[in-house]
């Protein structure tokens, strides 16, 4: 009876331990998705009390989480107290199983105030057109896009002739003619007419030769981007080279044009800075009913915010309908973003926060005309990215780094 007893205990001691080696991983996983989680709410958090400040005319400021450095102690002790054997009364002596197990975890949170000359110039500094292109090529709707990025569109009307449309509100005619001009660009998105894509051109460089090609020179083309290549009646082989160009929207597909048209087209948009998108819809291809040949100008982050901010309550944005020579649009709400501001703590929100006595959050369940229940989490996710995309690496910032540590 004795030796059952013990083997009992021992076989119970030794499947408690195994199980303590089980939960270590199973902790640590669970640690690992909390504290992502925890770090993205932050940001979106921050994000948001952000545009709170610039409600109130306030300076940004926006601070990082450089580092999460967590330590876990997994203990675990066992032991039996007690013996075995006979007694005076011949009575078993008692046994006590003494078991325990505890865990400790130790964060550190390392986080960085964002400051300085270069994240002050990117910030401040124009978004320009790969930022769009990024973006564009996830699949957000380009009039989601451009309503957030873009500070207004220069339309060409004649040689000396243009036309300048401007994303606010306040500016009433400027405002509507914009957003059917996007809307007209998402009627060609929804339709699959519209193509986004960089001109790619040859750039030919004639070189004058009076002997056959050498295999070695023609591989040391190849390796420095170059290729050679032979037409027809020409007297020497062409050394051309193969240039990725500037971004077009258009309602047609670039690489039908000629090489030489693709490379005439290029030249006139280089005329125009990187913080501009152009527009090529014609005649002739789908939506070329409503032609339209011009610039979009795209804003800095920091304006961004402050439109989102002024949209609240200052210039809110109000229903367009699209140009009746424009397709169907699925999505065309009259805030691109909608903030709630409410005096008590909203109950269906994304994210909330309080400034200045006030609630600030994302609904859920967005009541502005036109938007459906996915467009205002699309959107506020296209802001966070355009952060994303202006934040360097903050390891080796020189702002005050702050560490902050939790004991177990």
């Amino acid at each position: 009876m004795n030796i059952l007893r013990v083997s009992a205990i021992l076989a119970l001691t030794l499947l408690l331990t195994g199980l303590t080696g089980c939960l270590s991983p199973i902790a640590l996983h669970r640690a690992v998705l909390e504290y992502d989680r925890t770090v993205s709410q932050v940001e979106a958090e921050l994000l948001l009390l952000n545009i709170a400040r610039a409600r109130h005319h306030r300076p940004v400021h926006f601070t990082a989480v450089s580092s999460v450095a967590a330590t876990f102690d997994f203990r675990t002790n066992a032991g039996i107290r007690g013996g075995i054997g006979p007694v005076a009364d011949s009575a078993d002596r008692p046994l006590t199983l003494e078991y325990g197990t505890s865990v400790a975890e130790s964060p550190t949170v390392t986080i960085v105030p964002i400051a300085g000359e270069e994240f002050t110039k990117r910030i401040l500094r124009s978004l320009e057109e790969s930022h769009f292109d990024f973006l564009a090529r996830q699949g957000f709707d380009i009039n989601m896009i451009l309503r957030l990025m873009a500070r207004g569109m220069v339309l060409e009307q004649g040689e000396h002739d243009r036309t300048v449309l401007f994303n606010a509100p306040g500016r009433k005619e400027e405002f509507i003619g914009f957003r059917r001009r996007l809307l007209h660009l998402a009627s060609l998105q929804q339709a699959r007419a519209l193509s986004i894509e960089p001109l790619s051109y040859e750039e030919p460089f004639p070189v004058a030769l009076d002997r056959a090609l050498a295999p070695v020179e023609v591989v040391a083309a190849l390796d420095k981007g170059y290729r050679w290549s032979t037409s027809a009646g020409a007297d020497s082989p062409v050394l051309t080279r193969k240039v990725l160009g500037r971004l077009v929207i258009a309602n047609y597909e670039p690489w039908r044009l000629t090489n030489e048209e693709r490379r005439r087209l290029n030249e006139e948009i280089q005329r125009f800075p990187s913080d501009s998108i152009f527009v090529d819809i014609r005649p002739g291809h789908p939506g070329g009913d409503w032609p339209m040949r011009g610039m979009i100008q795209l804003r800095s982050f920091n304006a961004i915010i402050g439109f989102v901010a002024r949209a609240i309550s200052e210039e809110p944005g109000f229903h367009v309908d699209p140009d009746p020579r424009s397709g169907p649009v699925t999505m065309n709400p009259d805030k691109v973003l909608e903030i709630e501001e409410l005096t008590v703590a909203p109950r269906e929100a994304e994210f909330s926060v309080a400034f200045e006595g006030t609630h600030y959050s994302i609904s859920r369940f967005p009541i502005s005309g036109g938007m459906v229940p996915s467009w205002n989490q699309e959107a506020f996710a296209v802001l966070a990215n355009l952060f994303q995309m202006t934040v360097t690496d903050v390891s080796n910032a020189k702002a005050p780094i702050i560490s902050i540590s939790k004991g177990s």
